[in-house]
């Protein structure tokens, strides 16, 4: 198995040939955005337009670290708010910090 570094900090991806193998559209949906996020030097640029808009809309309610790349939760909280959200920025946010601390990183869960 490949041992990019980056891969620590996926939940799902870990190199190619690691699709989950039970389908299930959340898990499937997370590997596909942790694979874009760590194969493609791009989506970590804080030049990135997803990451322009963490900096500016999401870091000032949800500015903790927790060992995740903004970057990484910049692209997970584009995709979330795309297929769940749009409401109000302040319950978004919220909504995606349950989300990531009791799905995508229930290690982290005792921080909600």
């Amino acid at each position: 198995m490949n041992t990019n570094p980056l891969y620590t900090f996926t939940r799902y991806y870990k190199g190619p040939g690691t699709k989950p193998t039970d389908n299930g559209n959340t898990k499937t949906l997370i590997w596909e955005y942790e694979k874009m996020w760590a194969e493609d030097e791009d989506e970590r640029s804080d030049d990135h337009p997803r990451m322009q808009e963490y900096v500016k809309d999401v870091l000032p309610l949800f500015d903790e670290d927790d060992g995740i790349p903004n970057s990484l939760k910049a692209l997970l909280y584009n995709r979330y708010t795309h297929w769940v959200g749009g409401y109000a920025l302040a319950d978004d946010v919220r909504k995606f910090r349950e989300f990531l601390y009791s799905h995508y990183r229930p290690d982290l869960k005792s921080r909600t």
